[in-house]
């Protein structure tokens, strides 16, 4: 179930978000860009990328629209569409972990602003994701994490493996997506 007031859309339906994802993403992430000798350039790139809707990479945004916006909306037409604001992203991506060029896809850059933590936009980014992933084929993802291996386990995310990447005791976790194939 989303929140309430939050869609979840292609990034490439807003290309006007790639700088703030890609700001958002280098502060959150800048030490693990900086140990892998990428700048935020790199980060800007690696978003401009992510702008696909049928093939990966792909990234999702989670929006939040202006209720009151909304309203004016329903009564006056002219108005396209209501105010949106970024509450959160997810990307499905290929080689998120140099060390383990063997595991493809993976799903990262998972990312809720701090206003919006713990009101279900993580879960909701995740879910979106798995089900982008098992539309276009892909039978299985991975990720890494440092210190959300609780949520993921709960969604459904096994263990592969643990150990050290950019300074930090991480969890590399997996899920198949098509659990048919």
């Amino acid at each position: 179930m989303t929140p309430p007031d939050i869609i979840i859309d292609y990034l490439a339906d807003h290309p006007e978000l790639v700088d703030e994802l890609a700001r958002l993403s280098w502060r959150e992430w800048q030490e693990v860009y900086q140990r892998r000798e990428q700048t935020l350039k790199h980060c800007l790139k690696n978003y401009r990328e992510r702008m696909n809707t049928d093939r990966l990479p792909l990234a999702l945004v989670a929006l939040t629209t202006d209720v009151s916006a909304r309203r004016r909306n329903q009564h006056a037409r002219r108005v396209r569409s209501p105010d949106r604001t970024l509450v959160g992203m997810v990307s499905l991506k290929f080689h998120d972990m140099d060390t383990r060029p063997d595991l493809d896809p993976w799903l990262g850059g998972l990312l809720v602003l701090p206003e919006w933590r713990n009101r279900g936009v993580g879960t909701t980014l995740m879910r979106r994701a798995t089900e982008e992933a098992r539309r276009l084929d892909v039978p299985r993802l991975y990720l890494w994490t440092h210190s959300a291996e609780g949520l993921y386990h709960k969604l459904g995310w096994q263990v592969v493996e643990r150990t050290e990447y950019c300074g930090m005791h991480i969890v590399i976790m997996q899920i198949d997506v098509d659990p048919a194939r």
